[in-house]
């Protein structure tokens, strides 16, 4: 099975979504057939509940059925539905029966004829989603004190599961939140279960725990969107194109970042005085568009180099952080030191990439950076120790003297 990314805050978004939308919906849908139709046609059950669904679309509207039940527009309601989800649900024809329909001095609709709406015979459960199902039931039966088998809490959480997934920020879940909402989710969709039946219960807490130990899969995840009626679903679609493409990259693009970090890695020792430097040279790989590349005339580029350096207790990083930033003049014909941070020593520097891809000058200006450091710095060389210098090249951080 092919797997799907190595993203690791991508795959819990896609778990939970995957989660949600299937095994979730899966259950709902079969809650919603055997605790809430209780035998009834689907469509049947719409027109049951037509005046009730209606002003929850249209809450300010009255309709004709208010003259005859109870009253439920009023110009302070708000609704749960909104117009493509009732369409979903309804056909709507033309009014026949004119005095159950009034419109206003602007042509706006002030009454309407219930008469010319009519649930759609071939919808099926299957055709909600969470959101359209939770605004159903409460229409239905939350708002009219009707109790329902189950929690509705229960709904309520696995719809909020919904909702943080379809707002999630590059469609990605940190760890404390996926786990947080999976343990959440998990027991809202077997409270929903247990709501239908024991043995219900226990199968799917079996999908579930099978659902857990495996991959996620291209296959898993495409059974989800031919299966779901939810417009999350695009963002399953999105992320396999994502997928696809970013297999085309790397399949094109490994030879050459494997040359480019190749090209740049170095390692080798530097001694001054008593003081041993132990340089590991690495780059991090980077990508140059066709505009880029045809700037790139390698005399006046630069690009950032980040050394960190693993100092000695005695070393007093805030003074040598002052007098690196104080004499960065005299260090600039080495490295151009752009900002220092302590804690472990950091400096971030730019460097002409011509220097860079001659490994004898890169070596010959490290070493002599390090030597003016040592001076201006009044580092004692007279105390063995031994210094680990990481050097991290950026290439895609590169900018241009101007001069």
């Amino acid at each position: 099975m092919e797997a799907f990314t190595s993203d690791k805050e991508c795959i819990y978004y896609m778990k939970l979504l995957t989660f949600t939308l299937g095994i979730g919906m899966e259950v709902l849908h079969n809650y919603f057939e055997q605790k809430i139709l209780n035998a009834m046609e689907f469509y049947a059950f719409l027109e049951k509940y037509k005046h009730y669904l209606f002003h929850e679309c249209y809450p300010k509207i009255q309709c004709c059925e208010c003259q005859k039940q109870k009253v439920l527009a009023s110009s302070a309601k708000s609704g749960c539905l909104n117009k493509s989800q009732f369409k979903l649900l309804f056909d709507m024809s033309p009014p026949t029966e004119t005095d159950h329909y009034q419109t206003g001095r602007h042509n706006e609709i002030i009454r309407d004829c219930l008469c010319r709406i009519e649930a759609k015979s071939s919808n099926e459960v299957d055709c909600m989603d969470i959101t359209l199902m939770w605004a159903i039931i409460t229409s239905c039966f939350l708002n009219n004190n009707r109790s329902i088998h189950g929690d509705p809490r229960d709904l309520y959480t696995i719809k909020k599961t919904r909702n943080f997934l379809a707002h999630a920020t590059d469609l990605r879940v940190s760890e404390a939140d996926f786990n947080k909402l999976w343990a959440e989710t998990e027991q809202a969709i077997l409270g929903i279960a247990s709501a239908v039946g024991n043995y219900f219960a226990k199968a799917n807490k079996r999908k579930i725990e099978e659902f857990k130990s495996k991959d996620l899969s291209l296959e898993k995840i495409k059974g989800i969107i031919e299966n779901n009626a939810d417009e999350e679903k695009k963002n399953l679609l999105t992320l396999i194109e994502n997928q696809r493409k970013t297999a085309e990259l790397v399949k094109q693009g490994k030879s050459e970042i494997m040359e480019e970090m190749k090209k740049y890695y170095d390692q080798h020792t530097i001694d001054i005085g008593k003081l041993r430097f132990d340089i590991k040279q690495q780059a991090l790989p980077r990508s140059i568009s066709p505009k880029e590349e045809a700037l790139n005339t390698r005399d006046f580029k630069k690009c950032r180099v980040e050394w960190k350096l693993k100092t000695p207790d005695t070393w007093d990083l805030t003074d040598i952080k002052k007098k690196l930033l104080n004499c960065s003049q005299l260090l600039r014909k080495y490295f151009e030191i752009e900002c220092v941070f302590v804690g472990s020593l950091v400096i971030k520097t730019l460097v002409q990439q011509q220097v860079l891809e001659n490994r004898d000058q890169m070596r010959v200006s490290v070493h002599l950076f390090l030597e003016k450091i040592v001076e201006v710095c009044k580092i004692k060389t007279d105390v063995p120790e031994v210094i680990q210098v990481s050097l991290k090249i950026e290439p895609n951080e590169c900018g241009y003297e101007g001069n």
